[in-house]
């Protein structure tokens, strides 16, 4: 079973909701086909998926197959370019 650990999750949000928060938007408009929000945030990642908090709801966003922290970045790039 492959894990995402909370150290690594809160270091991946951090850096996603400082330095590539448009990413996130966009994860949500086209992953969970919501579009509008005033602050949407990436809450946590884990092996399974990614939580973003806006206002005052959470989306979940399951990945096609279970990640490791060693896959997170190629899979939010992949994430990325499905959305362009």
């Amino acid at each position: 079973m492959k894990s995402v650990s909370k150290k690594t999750s809160d270091r991946v949000c951090n850096h996603m909701n400082n330095d590539h928060l448009e990413s996130v938007h966009n994860y949500l408009r086209h992953f969970c086909n919501v579009n509008n929000f005033k602050h949407a945030r990436m809450e946590e990642i884990t092996s399974k998926s990614l939580k973003i908090k806006y206002d005052d709801k959470v989306a979940i966003i399951d990945f096609e197959k279970e990640i490791s922290e060693e896959d997170i970045h190629d899979t939010l790039v992949k994430m990325a370019k499905q959305i362009k």
